[in-house]
């Protein structure tokens, strides 16, 4: 049971990280990549992870934020926020700071 939990979390984190790239990521758009209601998606994932399906895929799209302010190549933020989903780096800087507890760029000169 762990290992096909494991799975269905590992299909979402590839759907979300394909999806980023396209700019439009929400529980909509990854229910209907797993060909599942939203309902479903959220009630699944809320049962696996103690958390609701928004929070999760936030979580992973903020993760991959912080990579790229960590990683080597110091992107823009306005870089970083498309290659996470977002279209308005004002709106991405918003979020990223209440989920994260600081804006991209103090966390990216803490890297």
């Amino acid at each position: 049971m762990l290992r096909e939990y494991k799975q269905f979390l590992k299909k979402i984190h590839q759907i979300v990280h394909d999806q980023m790239k396209g700019g439009h990521v929400n529980c909509d758009t990854v229910s209907e990549a797993l060909s599942m209601t939203n309902q479903h998606l959220r009630r699944k994932i809320f049962s696996i992870t103690g958390i609701t399906g928004a929070v999760y895929i936030l979580g992973i799209r903020m993760t991959y934020a912080q990579q790229l302010l960590e990683s080597a190549r110091k992107y823009p933020i306005a870089t970083v926020a498309r290659k996470c989903g977002y279209e308005d780096s004002n709106n991405f800087s918003r979020t990223f700071k209440r989920v994260v507890g600081m804006t991209p760029s103090e966390y990216a000169k803490g890297a």
